[in-house]
């Protein structure tokens, strides 16, 4: 357990220590972590960022399981290597090891993009939940639709202009059965389109979340979810007929590659997302709020901490709902001039601002809902 990740950070450490005496430098590794993750590298915003980003690959992967289920006892260990110092082929590899213990190397250079970090997240945090609740034989039976579905869901919900290229990938000459897609390993093949698809299919015909989850959780387990799903999308009216799994899949395919203007969060998601990254009370700095981070400016950690939160932002801001998007943008605007300003009195200028829209956006939710609720009243009344 504990003593897993010592070893394993002891020995990369032992590695750099060996390969950079020529260079006359002393390798300094930097950490972070969440419940999950524990993150490891050389340069310390590069840790930070991955740490914010594996916590948004958590989030989006209890929406689809039990989150007691992701309480691992020890925790994934992600090693950010940079080329000259990876071992392994391609841009990354997850290893499972003694009692469990769960490795993610990450080639860290410019190259490896967005989508693969999610994959790769996904795919440890999925390995780890195999071993954890089905033992070390787990992770032979884990299938690979779940992990490409959760690892693009983290990946788009960054960068939603990007599902009209996922709409271009899943062509429906190279689309595969519904049968050969519930029975692919993690393994065998990355299918990130088809196994997304499959999640979105789901998804369209308004199965309810708790019959995802559970369908996703047998699929987990190793069991053929194929009866199970195909029981749930036949159509209420009995006169329409039945339909086949393949039928439904086909059809699934021209809302997908014909999708709908880029998807938006509601009010109450942006809300809750936007005062998440405004608070420090889960952090190591839980006793600081806004207000005092400017006299905190030179305290390096924190200042890793703000960058990672501000290129989250960045990435996210397409989505955030349009009540909500002034205070988003003033967040950010203030996470700035934290970073790069260099005079207090705009610091204080810009949370001013972002206190403001942020009060405004919510004024502005609680009257859009009961307009809404109103409306909604006199059309029943009607």
């Amino acid at each position: 357990m504990a003593v897993a990740s010592g070893k394993v950070i002891v020995s990369w450490f032992l590695v750099l220590v060996l390969l950079l005496p020529a260079q006359g430098q002393s390798p300094e590794l930097r950490s972070a972590g969440n419940a999950q993750y524990e993150i490891i590298g050389l340069d310390a915003r590069s840790v930070s960022y991955v740490d914010e980003l594996s916590s948004h690959v958590v989030k989006v992967a209890e929406r689809y399981l039990d989150a007691g289920a992701l309480q691992f006892p020890q925790r994934i260990l992600v090693s950010l290597k940079p080329e000259k110092y990876a071992e392994f082929e391609g841009d990354y590899q997850v290893r499972v090891g003694e009692r469990g213990f769960v490795n993610l190397d990450l080639r860290w250079e410019a190259s490896l993009g967005l989508r693969t970090t999610c994959r790769a997240l996904t795919e440890a945090l999925l390995v780890r939940y195999s071993v954890l609740n089905y033992g070390d034989e787990g992770p032979n039976f884990l299938p690979e639709w779940p992990v490409a579905a959760i690892g693009t869901k983290a990946y788009l919900s960054l960068r939603p202009a990007q599902s009209i290229k996922l709409a271009a990938w899943l062509a429906p000459e190279s689309t595969p059965t519904v049968a050969t897609l519930l029975q692919r390993k993690w393994k065998d093949t990355i299918e990130d389109s088809n196994g997304y698809a499959l999640l979105w299919a789901m998804e369209q015909i308004g199965l309810p979340r708790p019959k995802v989850r559970t369908l996703m959780g047998q699929s987990l387990a190793g069991l053929d979810i194929s009866e199970a799903l195909l029981s749930l999308i036949q159509p209420a009216d009995p006169a329409a007929g039945s339909l086949t799994l393949d039928e439904w899949w086909t059809a699934s395919w021209v809302g997908l590659l014909t999708p709908a203007d880029e998807p938006m969060e509601t009010m109450v998601v942006s809300r809750l997302w936007i005062g998440a990254l405004a608070d420090l009370s889960n952090t190591e700095f839980k006793e600081l709020n806004l207000s005092q981070l400017w006299d905190e400016r030179e305290n390096e950690a924190l200042r890793e901490l703000i960058e990672a939160r501000y290129e989250i932002l960045r990435l996210r801001i397409v989505r955030v709902n349009p009540a909500y998007f002034n205070a988003a943008r003033s967040l950010g605007a203030l996470f700035e001039t934290y970073l790069r300003g260099t005079k207090r009195h705009k610091y204080v200028h810009r949370l001013t601002g972002f206190l403001g829209d942020f009060e405004d956006s919510k004024v502005l939710e609680e009257a859009i809902g009961k307009a809404l609720g109103q409306t909604s009243a006199e059309g029943a009344g009607q």
